[in-house]
């Protein structure tokens, strides 16, 4: 088995052990769910996407020798990445309320985790650290289509209330495949698979975690408790 068949082998497991928290447990129990757990994933994934494009950069300006063509594909990858956390606003923006960036909540502590961690492993540490992250996550739709069916199906969304799950989606096929030729090209080390596949598991924990908060700050709120998204209360007053 040959090193990214072993890594795709290690990511499915990963993604299988992530699957199945108590909050997903409780959610997947209920008889019903609202556009407020949607509007609640929108927000998070805005918050994190965001910094994506800027920390993969900052890789390739990193005061150390780096490999030129290595230097060029994070810079036109992050030049593609660029701006895709508005389709994640503009989704949020599609179900018949407008909301300001001035208002969204700040991003959650796990979302500030995840963001400061790749920004640390765009930093320092083996340059090849960050392929981890853009492996998994330019391919994880595969494992994430049941999330897509679950939002898509209870809460009758439509194509242009998905475009992050769905035409980010058509996108980010191209890119893996680019990611995959930049891990054959330039990751060559034992030191860089390893670097690669911690930061792909541990970035994805990290992610994991977030999501389950989010499922976690939801559940309160069906519960009556107070959690930083009361704005998403509007999705229930006026119907796409």
């Amino acid at each position: 088995m040959d090193r990214l068949s072993q890594l795709q082998k290690t990511l499915a497991q990963a993604f299988k052990n992530h699957s199945n928290s108590e909050n997903t447990q409780r959610l997947n129990h209920l008889e019903k769910i609202d556009r407020r757990l949607y509007g609640m994933f929108l927000i998070e994934t805005f918050h994190y996407t965001r910094h994506n494009a800027r920390n993969q950069a900052r890789v390739a300006t990193r005061d150390e020798l780096l490999d030129i063509n290595y230097m060029k594909f994070c810079l036109k990858h992050a030049m593609e990445e660029a701006g895709h956390e508005y389709m994640a606003f503009a989704d949020l923006n599609s179900m018949g309320v407008e909301f300001l960036q001035s208002e969204l909540p700040p991003p959650l502590p796990e979302t500030e985790t995840l963001i400061a961690y790749l920004y640390r492993v765009s930093d320092t540490g083996n340059p090849m650290a960050r392929l981890g992250y853009s492996y998994w996550a330019e391919s994880c739709y595969g494992y994430t289509d049941g999330t897509k069916t679950v939002f898509k199906e209870l809460l009758d969304l439509k194509t242009h209330q998905m475009t992050f799950l769905e035409a980010h989606a058509a996108i980010d096929v191209a890119h893996f495949e680019e990611v995959k030729f930049a891990i054959n090209r330039f990751v060559k080390t034992e030191a860089d698979w390893k670097a690669l596949e911690e930061v792909m598991l541990h970035s994805l924990k990290l992610t994991a975690t977030m999501m389950d908060r989010v499922i976690g700050q939801y559940l309160l709120h069906l519960e009556g408790q107070p959690t930083r998204y009361g704005i998403l209360d509007r999705l229930l007053k006026k119907p796409a």
